[in-house]
C-alpha cells in the first residue's frame, strides 16, 4: 500500500472509533476524513511524484450519492402521505383487532406489516417509528405479547430494507455497479427474510407468553422473563383517518411500486414526483413534510459513500484485498472475517446503513468474480440487519421509551443481550449455504 492508501484506511478506522466513542454522526466524520485525504494527497504528491492528487471538486462531483439521497427524500415524503392521512395506522389497528385472539399469530402481524412497507421502499427507520407506538398500545390488551410483538415488527421492517427498492438495497446495488459486479438483489432479500424469520421464531419460543411473569408490583421487578409493561397511552396515533386522502395516498404508493418494479422507473425521482403531486392536491396536510425526511441518514450515507468511493478511486480497496489475500488464501476464511466484522460493527455503530455502505464495497472487491456472490452478500448483510434490536439503535431506543419507566433499565439490558447474541450465531448460520457451494 502506498502512503495515501494507508492514510485512507487509518482515517476510516479513526472515524469509526470516534462515531462509537463520541457519538458523532459518522457521515459528518466521513466528509471531514475526505477533506483531510484531499489535502494530504497534494502534500504527499510533492514528496512522491507517483502519488495521485485528489481534487475536492472532482471528489464531490463524482462520488456524492445524489441518486440515493433523492431516493431517501422521495420515498420518505411519499410514505409520509400514507402516514399523515391516518390510512396506515387505521389499517394496522384493524388487522390487530381482527387477529388479536390468535396469540401465536399476533407478533407476525407487525413483522409482515413492517416488512411489506420497507420492501416497498420506505426507509426502515420510518416504518419502525410508526409501528413501535402502535404495538405499544396493543400491550394494553395483550401485555404478555408486548415484547415479542415489538421485536418482530422492528426485525421485519429492517429486513425488508434489503429490497432493491429500499435505500439500503440501493446502496448495495450502487456498490455492485461501481465494482462492475452483477448479483441477484431479490435473492439477497429472500434469504435475508429466511434468516430474520428464524430469529423471530427463536425469540417467540424463548419469550413465549407462558414464560412471561405477570406482576402488578413494578417497584421491584423480578428477574428472568419478567413482563415489561408499556407506557399507558390513550391513543397511539395523532393522525385521524381522512378517507379520501388515505385512498389517494394508497393509490400513489401502488403506482410507485408498479412503475418501479415493472417499468424500471427511477426509484427516487418516481417517489418524489408522486409525493409532490399529492402535496399539490393536499397542501394543508403537507406543511411539515420536510421534517419527515431522515436527514441524519442522508448525512450518514452521503459522507460515508463520498469517503468510500474516494478510497476506491485511489485503489485502497484493491490494496486491502491483496493484504487480506496475503494473510490467507482461503476464501472461506475471508468470508468469515467480513461477515462477522459487518455484524459486529452494526451492533456497536448506531447506523446499520452506514456499516453496510462501508463494508459491502469490500465484499464486491474480494468476491466479485464468485458465482455465489448473491449468497455471499446475503451472508454479510442479512445478519447485520438483526442488530436493529440493540438499544443504541433508533429501534431499540424507541422500544425502551415505550416501556414503563421503572422497567426501562431491565429492557435496555435485555435488548443488549439479544443484540450481541446475534453476533456469534447468525453470520455463521448465513454462511452455511455459500460455504458449501464455494
Amino acid at each position: 500500500m502506498n502512503l495515501l492508501q494507508v492514510l485512507s484506511v487509518v482515517l476510516l478506522v479513526v472515524i469509526l472509533i470516534l462515531a462509537v466513542w463520541r457519538h458523532v454522526n459518522i457521515g459528518l466524520l466521513g466528509f471531514s476524513a475526505t477533506a483531510v485525504l484531499v489535502m494530504a494527497s497534494a502534500a504527499i504528491a510533492k514528496i512522491s511524484a507517483t502519488e495521485m492528487v485528489l481534487s475536492s471538486k472532482e471528489v464531490l462531483l463524482h462520488h456524492f450519492p445524489g441518486e440515493i439521497v433523492t431516493l431517501l427524500i422521495g420515498v420518505s415524503v411519499l410514505f409520509s402521505h400514507l402516514e399523515k392521512s391516518g390510512g396506515l395506522s387505521w389499517f394496522t389497528n384493524k388487522i390487530y383487532a381482527k387477529m388479536g385472539h390468535y396469540t401465536h399469530a399476533v407478533p407476525w402481524i407487525g413483522y409482515f406489516i413492517g416488512f411489506a412497507i420497507s420492501t416497498a421502499g420506505a426507509f426502515s427507520t420510518a416504518s419502525i417509528t410508526l409501528l413501535v407506538p402502535v404495538i405499544a398500545a396493543l400491550g394494553r390488551k395483550h401485555p404478555r405479547l408486548f415484547f415479542i410483538c415489538e421485536m418482530a415488527a422492528i426485525i421485519g421492517a429492517n429486513t425488508g430494507a434489503l429490497s432493491p427498492i429500499n435505500p439500503t438495497g440501493q446502496v448495495i446495488l450502487k456498490a455492485a455497479k461501481d465494482a462492475q459486479v452483477e448479483y441477484n438483489p431479490w435473492l439477497v432479500w429472500l434469504l435475508g427474510t429466511v434468516i430474520s424469520i428464524l430469529f423471530v421464531i427463536a425469540l417467540q419460543i424463548v419469550f413465549h407468553e407462558k414464560r412471561v411473569v405477570d406482576t402488578d408490583n413494578t417497584d421491584k421487578p423480578e428477574k428472568g422473563f419478567l413482563l415489561l409493561k408499556p407506557i399507558k397511552q390513550e391513543t397511539c396515533d395523532t393522525h385521524q383517518l381522512q378517507p379520501f386522502y388515505a385512498i389517494c395516498s394508497t393509490i400513489g404508493v401502488l403506482i410507485f411500486l408498479l412503475l418501479v418494479v415493472f417499468a424500471k422507473a427511477n426509484v427516487g425521482l418516481t417517489a418524489l414526483t408522486l409525493a409532490v403531486v399529492l402535496m399539490l392536491f393536499f397542501p394543508k396536510n403537507s406543511k411539515d413534510f420536510v421534517k419527515k425526511i431522515p436527514w441524519n441518514a442522508v448525512v450518514v450515507i452521503s459522507g460515508l459513500l463520498v469517503l468510500i468511493n474516494t478510497m476506491i478511486q485511489i485503489d485502497t480497496m484493491k490494496a486491502v484485498e491483496h493484504g487480506l489475500l496475503s494473510l490467507t488464501s482461503s476464501k472461506i476464511a475471508l468470508l468469515f472475517m467480513l461477515a462477522y466484522l459487518t455484524t459486529f460493527l452494526s451492533n456497536v455503530e448506531s447506523s446499520t446503513l452506514g456499516v453496510i455502505s462501508m463494508m459491502i464495497p469490500m465484499v464486491f472487491t474480494i468476491f466479485g468474480e464468485s458465482p455465489q456472490i448473491s449468497l455471499i452478500v446475503m451472508a454479510c448483510a442479512a445478519p447485520a440487519m438483526l442488530s436493529v434490536v440493540n438499544p443504541i439503535h433508533i429501534a431499540g431506543t424507541l422500544v425502551v421509551s415505550v416501556t414503563d419507566e421503572k422497567q426501562q433499565e431491565t429492557m435496555f439490558k435485555r435488548l443488549l443481550i439479544i443484540a450481541f447474541s446475534t453476533v456469534p450465531i447468525f453470520p455463521g448460520l448465513a454462511m452455511i449455504v455459500p460455504v458449501l457451494m464455494m
